[in-house]
């Protein structure tokens, strides 16, 4: 990094200060933005890069140290060189504690200056050389799970390794099954964030009060049963990532609540008057398509485009053929399979099959097939008969069908969804809802809101 692409920022209510620093530093080839106040160079500091913050300690409406601590929540990797005319050990060792690179009393020598920028500049070259090496000597991309060659894999990959450092809202989209946590792992797993937490919610496994909670947390006494305060995963994820699945599952007073979250970057615990600020990065999913959701007015558009900033999507398994020898492969290596195989035939037939269960499901047939089968190598003749259609048991059976070949007309995407849920229940889980929605890659709470719809348009 030559001196031009370092982003000082030089801050110090002494104008005379500012003005002598900002020579100084634009003479020796730095590009430096100057302020006096201290709230306006943090309000600067959330939308433009900052490599290093040359600060004063004590300034009237903000010391240097909580400047320094504002600019770290946007830019981690900043380095601080903090002045003052008043030498504390104490003010000194909180310095130190906050990862400034230097402390510098006033007066000093322009010299001292200089080498402080220096030093700051060799410490983040060599911070930044560490990571790059961590990165070449674990696993590459560090995508644990999501396997692939197909290019629509690698194209995933690539945007993935893109967002993975950036601040803003990822919005993953895709069919249930087809790993979108994964994505959302791996993106937390190559960003500067992943030594702090990972905490994920499914937006559709709870009630909408319960949910509300556990995300925002509650103060004791604020309903029945709040016996203490509890913090909510918006706080406990520090600095990490919070990861919402099934977003679109959310109500419309919740929508508003996070909305109003991610706007003020602020967390209001339930029956508490006071908030908290929300440091993490936020991921959200869906299986459903929120754009249209938009259109019906069933999710809010703001919140819509407060989500959709960084947008990702994963391609069912149906797109992406050319990879399922890789995935059978990998599942049999970790479902402890030693020995075990599928033949090229059994392959051909997987690459058939459209997979509306995606990798999840496909992960189920291998288990079941490999804790069935008798043989080293899985043939043909041992795959559940859908998978082909060649038995009884095919996915939709013929006298259901919903393609009549003599008709032109086509069915509803919400018909077909209908009859395979009721087809699954029915033949496959043998009425056992847990079952039925483990087997479409669904929550059971889905799986009850999908068949209550069913019942009140039957009903109507």
């Amino acid at each position: 990094m030559n001196r031009k692409d370092l982003s000082i920022l030089l801050v110090d209510d002494e104008e005379s200060m500012v003005e002598w620093l900002s020579i100084l530093l634009e003479q020796s080839g730095y590009a430096v933005k100057s302020f006096s106040h201290p709230e306006e160079a943090l309000k600067w500091g959330e939308s433009n890069p900052v490599n290093v913050l040359i600060s004063d300690i004590r300034m009237p409406a903000m010391s240097g140290l909580e400047l320094f601590a504002g600019i770290r929540e946007t830019h981690p990797d900043a380095a601080g060189i903090l002045m003052t005319a008043f030498s504390s050990i104490d003010t000194a060792v909180k310095a130190v504690r906050q990862g400034a690179s230097d402390y510098l009393l006033k007066p000093f020598k322009t010299s001292q200056m200089l080498a402080a920028i220096e030093k700051a500049v060799r410490e983040k070259r060599i911070t930044a050389e560490n990571r790059a090496l961590k990165q070449k000597l674990s696993k590459e991309y560090n995508f644990q799970g999501i396997i692939g060659k197909s290019p629509s894999i690698i194209k995933l990959l690539e945007l993935v390794r893109k967002v993975a450092d950036q601040p803003s809202t990822v919005l993953i989209s895709g069919e249930s099954g087809t790993g979108k946590e994964l994505i959302a792992k791996a993106i937390h797993n190559n960003s500067v964030r992943k030594d702090d937490p990972f905490i994920g919610i499914n937006c559709g496994s709870l009630s909408p009060n319960l949910l509300e909670s556990e995300l925002f947390g509650h103060r004791k006494g604020s309903f029945t049963g709040a016996y203490r305060d509890k913090e909510g995963l918006m706080i406990a994820a520090g600095r990490g990532t919070l990861f919402l699945d099934e977003i679109g599952e959310l109500n419309k007073d919740l929508q508003v609540k996070l909305l109003r979250a991610i706007q003020e970057r602020q967390v209001r615990p339930v029956g508490a008057t006071a908030t908290k600020p929300f440091k993490g990065r936020l991921i959200c999913a869906t299986n459903s398509n929120l754009k249209e959701m938009v259109e019906l007015g069933t999710f809010r558009r703001d919140l819509y485009y407060r989500l959709n900033v960084l947008p990702l999507y994963v391609p069912p398994l149906r797109e992406r053929y050319e990879d399922i020898p890789l995935l059978v492969k990998h599942f049999l290596e970790n479902g402890n399979y030693p020995g075990k195989a599928f033949s090229q035939e059994s392959l051909d037939v997987f690459k058939q099959y459209k997979w509306p269960g995606n990798v999840r499901e496909l992960q189920n047939i291998i288990e079941r097939v490999c804790v069935m089968s008798s043989t080293r190598t899985v043939q043909v003749d041992e795959l559940p008969g859908f998978l082909s259609g060649s038995r009884a048991d095919s996915v939709i059976p013929a006298e259901n069908s919903l393609f009549d070949s003599e008709t032109s007309a086509l069915p509803l995407l919400s018909e077909i969804e209908k009859a395979w849920i009721f087809y699954v229940l029915e033949k496959k889980a043998e009425g056992q809802k847990r079952a039925a929605a483990k087997i479409l890659g669904i929550n059971e709470a889905t799986l009850h809101r999908r068949l209550e719809k069913y019942k009140r348009k039957d009903k109507q």
